[in-house]
């Protein structure tokens, strides 16, 4: 933001988040809205409002094929 007191308003606004929302889903939230280079009230608002905080991020890396007929394997594209 060009004016710093503008930064000092979106500071105060996200810290009032954890009144709302609690300290642990604004950690988290914080969290995520880094993650995805997002660094302002409105990202972090948004993941709060729709429980993006809550979301476990690892739950999809263990995923397995399951077995099908019609799946063909890594060796089909070899």
């Amino acid at each position: 933001k060009q004016h710093p007191e503008q930064s000092y308003k979106s500071c105060l606004g996200v810290l009032h988040l954890a009144k709302k929302y609690g300290r642990d889903r604004l950690d988290s939230a914080c969290r995520r809205a880094t993650e995805y280079g997002a660094y302002n009230y409105n990202m972090v608002e948004r993941i709060l409002k729709k429980g993006w905080d809550k979301l476990d991020e690892g739950a999809d890396d263990n995923l397995e094929m399951p077995e099908h007929q019609n799946i063909r394997g890594g060796k089909y594209y070899e």
